[in-house]
Parts: C-alpha cells; structure tokens; sequence
C-alpha cells in the first residue's frame, strides 16, 4: 500500500499565476530589447548625411515653358550693318525724314523730330515726360503672314551713359498684344548703337507692331532714334 508524504515534505507546486508572470516578464524583456535595436538602427540612419536627402522627393521647379516675354536683362547692341531701307524695309520712313506718321507716344512720352540724324537730316528724339515707361510705337508695321520670321533693327544715341533702351516685337489683334519678343542694352553716350530683335509669326493675320522703350530715361535727358528697319524672311520654324 502507498503512503501518502507527509505535506511538510511534499515538492513545491507551481501555480497558474507564478506561470503568468514569469511569460509576462520574458514578453517585457523582449519588446524593450526590440525597441532598443529600433531606436539603434534609426539613430546611425540619421548619422548618415545622405541618408535623408535620398529619400526627399525631386523639389526642383518645372522646366520654363517656351513663351518668350519682355527682357529685363540689357543685352549688348549689335555690331552688323544695319540694312539700305529699299531692302524690304515695311517701315515707309525709317529715317522719320518726311514726319513721324505711324508713331505714338507710350506714357507721356516726349516725342520730337529734329534735326540730328545717324544717316539722313532727321531722328526721333525722346523725352521722359511724365511717364514712367517711355516709349514710342508703330503699332502698324505689317499685316503678319504664315511662316514668316521679322527682324526689326533699330539704331540709337543717348545724351548720358548708361540710358537702358529696349525694343519690342510683338503682335496684336483687338487691341491685345502677345507673342512678344524683346531685346535691350546699355546706352553708350554719345555713340550710335544698334539693336536687332527677330519675331515668327504665330497668329497669321495679326497686325506687328514694334515699340521703344527707355525705362531709366531721366529728366533732362534725351534719346536719339533712326534708321529702323523691319524685314520679313522665311521662319526658321518652317525649316525641317
């Protein structure tokens, strides 16, 4: 027959509960040796110098479009021949010899003629007046044709250095212009300068229109303008 121990010298017996806390603790110890090596891994990622720039996405802005609009920039007049005014010129009076038929004032601009010019008797003198922009604009060149490019040149003088002077190519049709192309420089006192600009046509139909402006023309200071020319040639655009 078995004996039963006596119960002082019985084995101990594990409850349910000491079980349960002892997997609780090893579930503890666990998640915190897991989040140490997180915290490890992302420190020595940041440490890296380009670890974050690889992941930032491409933030460079857009390609500009092909639209051209009014420089700001001068550039430097042009150095080449201006054209003999009976070679294709659209302009009747290039040299503002017989008047200044066609020409308006842009602001308040003063415009005179007077007898001071690069080739022939006359030029195109221009006053600040009270405008900020001021300028002068044939606003009739030429009806534009398909597939056609128009150099405009335009030469002229100012009485301090230093005058910007631009010039404008552009279309218009109901009044509004668009598609403008422009050109400008510093001037040389008293030098004649050359500026060319070159426009294709982009609205067959529409009217040219070219205009002068002298933006940092200052009291007491006057600019000289002759011989423009505008001409039209086959667009280089029309060119496989």
């Amino acid at each position: 027959m078995q004996r039963t121990p006596p119960r002082h010298l019985a084995p101990p017996q594990r409850t349910r509960s000491r079980t349960r806390d002892h997997l609780l603790v090893e579930s503890i110890l666990a998640l915190m040796a897991i989040g140490l090596t997180t915290v490890i891994l992302v420190s020595s990622l940041i440490d890296r110098p380009e670890s974050s720039a690889a992941r930032l996405p491409n933030l460079l802005p857009p390609a500009p479009t092909t639209t051209r609009a009014v420089a700001t920039t001068p550039s430097p007049a042009s150095s080449r021949p201006a054209p003999a005014p009976e070679d294709g010129n659209l302009l009747a009076d290039a040299g503002f010899e017989a008047g200044l038929t066609g020409w308006s004032a842009v602001g308040k601009a003063g415009l005179e003629r007077v007898e001071e010019g690069r080739s022939g008797d006359w030029s195109l003198r221009m006053t600040r007046g009270s405008s900020r922009w001021p300028g002068a604009l044939h606003a009739e060149v030429a009806s534009l044709k398909p597939d056609r490019r128009y150099e405009a040149s335009v030469w002229f003088r100012a009485s301090r250095p230093g005058v910007e002077v631009q010039v404008n190519l552009f279309e218009l049709r109901g009044g509004k212009r668009f598609a403008v192309d422009s050109v400008g420089a510093a001037a040389r006192a008293g030098q004649w300068q050359r500026l060319d600009v070159s426009h294709d046509t982009h609205r067959p139909g529409a009217t040219l229109a070219v205009e002068l402006l002298a933006p940092t023309l200052a009291s007491g200071t006057n600019l000289l303008v002759d011989d423009l020319a505008v001409r039209a040639t086959s667009s280089s655009m029309s060119i496989h």
